[in-house]
């Protein structure tokens, strides 16, 4: 099972949940029961055992109660207990599978120790005459399989225990849980599925109970399920005023690239939405562009998005591939389109380490850029200059925008995509989303909101990395 925080179930707590039952005096033990049913005038409490169970009860106690204190049994504990540790704080496939290997012999050994109780356990379960003597056979089953470190055994004793009907109302939701895990720990994730499905209509409904459905409902091979559940558990959060756990987000992420899930992107990017680091923001560009199929237009805005947003200020291989991916759509296919773009990043990229500037690519780019500097440059007055003119293209227009947007020359760039939008045959998401980045540019969030929101289709969801930048979703300054 994945110890993720959100899937967390300790021992203990299963261990505190079985406590308080006694403790509360909700149910006794069958030698308690019998006696308050033997007395005359009292009414009865809790499950009723019959007479000939409690005799073999009474004896797999005892022994259950000296084999715990026996010093064989106790050493063997302790060594499935370091191995469970070593195991756990093993790193690399070959050490975890060494390290699996000795927690799985001390399991055995241990095993080995308690096959008399074992049997009588098993034994146990053939003398039930009632669903109370199911009850009681189901708690002295998880006694042994706490004991012998035996998870079926434990869940066996969970759903004798759920299936007498004996366990309070108020404690069945934690039980099913608790069987879930250990279904989940034995690969039955038909079961797990089922008894968590059963917690949350107990009542027992929390973000760890649900993210464990989700994590059994991807185990057996349904992701689609289980990005469901994920979403009810972070438009729960969000409708409670919370944040949603960073893991509950980041499985729904992996489980949806893993499985090719159209959603991937939408999910990568309510990533950022929550929790705007470097690593998520560049995955998420990175996601929308591979999902997407963009062309260089496109490619380009989400290269701006990250940078704009403080992602690529590091040389991790991913930034490292969004510079080049950054370069080859400034670039383009006939020359270099944006040569103002193209130093700029390229000398950014350089100072950051995640571009060599003996590259020849970069080295050729930066060539080519500097050579048509000037000239790109002088050509700006007369472009915008035709773009304003009453009877220009829209195509006219944008190409004067584009240009001007290239070198952050942001609020005659937002005027030019704003008499775009009234010509006619304009892409309309196009040059509302270059609007929407002109204005970003500008800190004229609410304006660039309203423009983004225009964006559909294709772009959707470069308008909302954008979006996210106009709501201050940056990465924190280190």
């Amino acid at each position: 099972m994945r110890r993720t925080q959100f899937l967390t179930r300790p021992a203990y707590a299963l261990a505190l949940a079985l406590a308080s039952i006694g403790a509360l005096g909700l149910i006794a033990s069958p030698a308690e029961a019998q006696k308050k049913d033997d007395k005359k005038g009292a009414a009865a409490k809790g499950p009723q055992p019959t007479k000939t169970f409690v005799p073999v009860y009474t004896e797999l106690k005892t022994m259950l109660d000296a084999a715990a204190k026996r010093p064989d049994v106790i050493a063997a504990k302790t060594k499935v207990t370091e191995t469970e540790r070593a195991y756990r704080s093993a790193r690399g496939r070959t050490a975890q599978e060494a390290a699996r290997g000795q927690y799985d012999a001390a399991v055995a050994a241990l095993a080995g120790l308690l096959t008399a109780e074992k049997a009588k356990t098993d034994e146990l379960f053939t003398k039930t005459g009632n669903e109370a003597d199911k009850f009681f056979a189901g708690q002295l089953a998880f006694t042994y399989g706490g004991l012998a470190v035996d998870k079926p055994m434990q869940r066996r004793g969970l759903v004798a225990m759920i299936d007498s009907g004996n366990v309070p109302a108020t404690e069945l939701g934690k039980y099913h849980y608790y069987a879930a895990g250990f279904a989940f720990d034995m690969k039955d994730f038909a079961a797990a599925e089922t008894s968590l499905k059963s917690a949350i209509a107990a009542g027992n409904n929390g973000a760890d109970v649900q993210g464990l459905l989700a994590e059994a409902q991807n185990s057996a091979g349904r992701p689609a399920d289980a990005l469901a559940t994920i979403k009810t558990i972070v438009d729960s959060a969000v409708a409670a005023g919370q944040t949603p756990a960073a893991d509950v987000i980041e499985r729904a992420v992996v489980i949806s690239y893993q499985s090719k899930n159209p959603d991937a992107a939408d999910w990568a990017i309510r990533r950022v939405e929550f929790y705007p680091t470097q690593l998520g923001w560049v995955a998420a560009g990175q996601i929308l562009r591979e999902r997407a199929n963009f062309g260089p237009n496109e490619s380009l805005d989400i290269s701006r998005a990250l940078d704009k947003a403080g992602a690529l200020n590091t040389s991790t291989q991913s930034v490292q591939r969004e510079y080049i991916e950054y370069l080859q759509s400034a670039v383009g296919k006939v020359g270099v389109l944006y040569p103002g773009e193209v130093i700029k990043i390229a000398n950014q990229g350089i100072k950051a380490t995640a571009l060599q500037a003996t590259d020849p690519f970069v080295r050729d780019a930066l060539a080519e850029a500097n050579r048509r500097l000037a000239a790109d440059k002088a050509s700006l007055a007369g472009l915008e200059r035709d773009a304003r003119a009453p009877a220009a293209t829209a195509k006219t227009v944008l190409i004067g925008a584009d240009t001007l947007l290239s070198y952050d020359q942001d609020a005659k760039a937002a005027e030019l995509y704003q008499i775009a939008l009234g010509k006619p045959g304009v892409d309309l998401a196009g040059a509302n989303l270059r609007l929407g980045i002109a204005l970003v540019k500008q800190g004229k969030m609410a304006e660039a909101e309203a423009a983004l929101a225009k964006v559909d289709g294709p772009r959707k969801g470069i308008a909302q990395l954008w979006t996210l930048l106009a709501k201050g979703k940056v990465v924190p300054a280190v």
